[in-house]
């Protein structure tokens, strides 16, 4: 069940795929340049919601959401090799998302793909504001 405003979803996806094509850089949190949780907050911040700064901090924000409930709008999170949280997108649907990568910047990878795959950690979803 959403729980959360289709208007804002379309909004935050929106200004998602706008963004596609902006290079990444450490700790960027503007459309010269984005890391994954400066590009997240970004997107959110069109709606009026603020994020935490960091990927593992904004994992405890929202509520949790099955790999198989996914919808568009949740954030999805993935994690290193000792299992802790360094990497946030947004997803576009149950097989896709949108995030600012180190080698590609901002842009849409596959939740199959075989880096993303075994690093998927979990799914958020925001409450939004209707009203925005």
């Amino acid at each position: 069940m959403r729980t959360t405003e289709p208007l804002a979803v379309k909004q935050i996806l929106e200004q998602a795929r706008d963004l596609l094509g902006t290079s990444y850089c450490n700790a960027g949190t503007t459309p010269d340049c984005f890391d994954c949780s400066g590009f997240v907050g970004y997107c959110f911040r069109v709606v009026g919601v603020k994020l935490p700064r960091i990927s593992s901090d904004i994992y405890s924000v929202g509520n949790a959401v099955s790999r198989s409930e996914v919808q568009e709008g949740d954030l999805v999170f993935f994690a290193n090799e000792q299992g802790v949280i360094n990497h946030v997108g947004i997803a576009l649907n149950e097989k896709q998302f949108i995030h600012s990568s180190t080698s590609k910047g901002v842009s849409i990878a596959m939740f199959s793909d075989r880096y993303w795959s075994p690093r998927y950690k979990g799914a958020r979803r925001i409450a939004l504001n209707a009203s925005k």
